[in-house]
């Protein structure tokens, strides 16, 4: 599934009332104002052909994969209605020295899968089976429940405004029981609907998986044998699956997946695995000359050779822009996201696995498509090189055959200091648990905007995919912010002198930045949090200190408390506290390495650790009795102001699990 690099945010509920989904019959709504229109410069700009494409891509790759690490890729680009080049570099498999070929090798597309499953769902639309303007549930044999006072339909889930919170528990890449598509879904929990539907974007798996599920029921066919039938069958593309385990015939040319190519080590592979469902939201696997047909059709008004996969005139609609989050932002078509760059109006989708990475462009008045995929993760502490490469990539492909005219310099307004002054504070992603325990993980990832004082603003927690490293904005309009040294663009919504959202224009929209009260934000919580563990771990560690102490020289530590009951007590919360503290950086660490997953499996530790953690509300008030023998007896100052720092501790620990959900009823999350 796709997960874009800073994938994680909590806490909240923030509606945008001034979005609005664009009715099928209006007029395309611009994704950009004119401020960010700079027309190409046709004559800086190369010649797209083979020869010139070839020897570009022929410097960039080898280098790229050497520095980051990356085993192998492949590249295809189409032209005119015809493939115009495709070329695998690297490996694909480094042990055995495999190359990667563009027309045998298969690699996992991750989310770019969603593409096929929406453009089953425009067949459908197209033969008035299904309506996009009407409520799912007139179409599932289970009910989504009502939330909002509004339906969710079909164009919601392809425009991500469902509403639905993000939910990692047993998600596609971590099921373990085989089960049918309509299996899983009456199994798995709904998520929480925390947005009205069609207001704000907030990028979702479960969303597609309905999709698909639909395009079953109504078409009759397994969801996999539809795809086959419909899509995959008229364009040729016969090394494409999204069958689990794929095809036997398709197994000997499965790419392997790495982390670093250097380690020779493939990560775990779900290609053959039993998944419960060949899900619609990740589980295509093509290769790039099956992808250039795929591309071609979309290009083509939906034709490919003698095969017409949708007519023209609702590939229109699929490709016209239906949902603007904010004024000035890129918009999102019907399953695809605007990428208008230098000028020129492209429709995208990219996808990740765990060492697979993929990305499609489709430049439609220009006729040109472009897709690449490699198979690792490549270096890189933040993120890894193959999101860097891959954004570099386009970006260079855009600027050497479609090269933004230059642009006379932007001033910076008068108003940037007040106005950076204003924007300073934190945000969440609006793709977000909706108040459950992922929301004390979530809370890692969240994006602050910073005043440096002299007019701008700078976003620690959204890096530059090329450089890596933070970006710096100037004020170019009101509320609307240019990258200091590139062409980024940052659009914000301000009401009444608070932000409500913004979004810059080179992520998409598949979420927006939502704002953070102070009480609920990191900047205020994660010290807190790590000053509690702190206090409660020492004074965990101190009791076997006193008990040598004891035995050796007969006396107590001077920190030891008068009434010994109460003392005890503190220490065994203290001790409780830590062991709560222990479990979760337990399990989280099993998690991340890959030993365990979110599914059933780890509910039963789950429910084990929070019942630990209910025993600190008690451990707090015998930790209050304490502080207050400590406080009233003659006692040294440091020693009182230590009592009272153990129940503040606690209470920090207390407040943390609570206001982020590492303690709650719900097991869904």
């Amino acid at each position: 599934m796709s997960i874009v690099p800073a994938l994680i945010a909590g806490a909240g509920l923030i509606l945008l009332s001034r979005t609005a989904e664009a009715a099928p019959d209006q007029p395309e709504p611009p994704a950009k104002s004119s401020l960010a229109v700079r027309p190409t410069d046709r004559a800086l700009a190369r010649e797209l052909d083979r020869s010139d494409l070839e020897a570009w891509l022929d410097g960039f790759f080898p280098y790229a994969l050497q520095q980051g690490d990356i085993a192998g890729a492949v590249v295809v680009v189409v032209k005119d209605g015809a493939l115009l080049l495709e070329k695998g570099y690297g490996y694909a498999d480094v042990t055995s020295k495999v190359p990667m070929d563009p027309r045998q090798t298969i690699m996992g597309v991750g989310s770019v899968s969603k593409l096929f499953t929406w453009t089953a769902v425009m067949q459908l639309v197209e033969q008035h089976k299904l309506d996009l303007d009407r409520n799912i549930n007139d179409y599932l044999d289970f009910k989504i429940p009502d939330a909002f006072g509004k339906p969710i339909t079909l164009r919601n889930l392809m425009t991500h405004t469902a509403g639905f919170e993000e939910t990692l528990k047993q998600s596609a890449t971590a099921r373990s029981v085989p089960r049918s598509l309509g299996e899983y879904l009456r199994a798995v929990p709904v998520p929480k609907r925390i947005y009205p539907p069609g207001t704000v974007p907030a990028y979702s798996n479960y969303g597609a998986e309905l999709a698909g599920y639909i395009v079953q029921r109504i078409s009759g066919e397994p969801f996999p044998s539809y795809i086959e039938n419909h899509i995959l069958n008229p364009l040729g593309m016969q090394r494409s699956t999204f069958r689990r385990p794929p095809p036997p015939a398709l197994l000997g040319g499965i790419a392997k997946n790495y982390g670093l190519a250097s380690s020779g080590e493939p990560l775990p592979s779900n290609a053959n695995d039993p998944e419960p469902t060949d899900s619609p939201a990740g589980s295509f696997m093509s290769t790039a000359d099956d992808m250039s047909r795929f591309m071609l059709a979309h290009l083509n008004n939906g034709r490919f050779e003698n095969s017409q996969i949708l007519a023209p005139e609702t590939l229109q609609l699929m490709h016209a822009t239906a949902f603007v989050p904010l004024a000035g932002a890129q918009g999102i078509a019907l399953g695809f996201f605007r990428n208008d760059t230098n000028g020129h109006r492209i429709i995208t989708h990219d996808g990740d696995l765990s060492g697979f990475h993929s990305d499609l462009q489709l430049l439609l008045n220009d006729g040109v498509g472009f897709f690449t995929s490699v198979n690792s993760d490549g270096t890189g502490r933040l993120i890894g090189a193959a999101y860097a490469m891959r954004a570099s990539l386009f970006s260079q492909f855009m600027d050497r055959y479609f090269p933004a005219a230059p642009s006379p310099p932007e001033p910076t307004l008068p108003s940037a200091k007040e106005h950076a002054k204003l924007v300073a504070g934190e945000y969440q992603m609006s793709r977000r648990p909706g108040g459950n325990l992922m929301d004390a993980f979530y809370l890692l990832v969240r994006v602050p905007i910073t005043d440096k004082g002299d007019g701008t603003i700078e976003t620690p927690g959204l890096l530059n995919l090329r450089t890596g490293r933070p970006r710096t904005w100037h004020e170019i309009a009101p509320f609307v912010w240019r990258e200091v040294g590139g062409t980024a663009r940052l659009d914000m919504d301000v009401e009444h002198g608070k932000v409500r959202a913004w979004v810059t224009d080179d992520i998409g929209s598949s979420f927006v930045l939502l704002p953070v009260s102070y009480w609920y934000s990191a900047a205020l919580n994660l010290p807190l949090l790590a000053f509690a563990a702190a206090v409660l771990v020492l004074q965990t560690l101190l009791w076997p200190v006193a008990a040598l102490v004891r035995r050796r020289y007969g006396q107590r530590l001077l920190l030891e408390g008068r009434d010994s009951r109460a003392f005890q007590l503190t220490r065994i919360a203290a001790a409780i506290a830590a062991a709560y503290l222990l479990g979760w950086m337990i399990l989280g660490i099993a998690i991340a390495a890959g030993a365990i997953s979110f599914d059933l499996g780890i509910d039963p530790w789950i429910r084990v650790i929070q019942l630990i953690g209910l025993l600190i509300v008690p451990g707090l008030a015998v930790a209050v009795w304490n502080a207050w023998l400590t406080c009233t007896a003659q006692r040294a100052w440091w020693i009182k102001a230590w009592s009272i720092v153990i129940p503040f501790a606690l209470l920090v620990l207390l407040w943390f699990s609570f206001a982020f959900h590492a303690i709650c009823v719900s097991l869904s999350y």
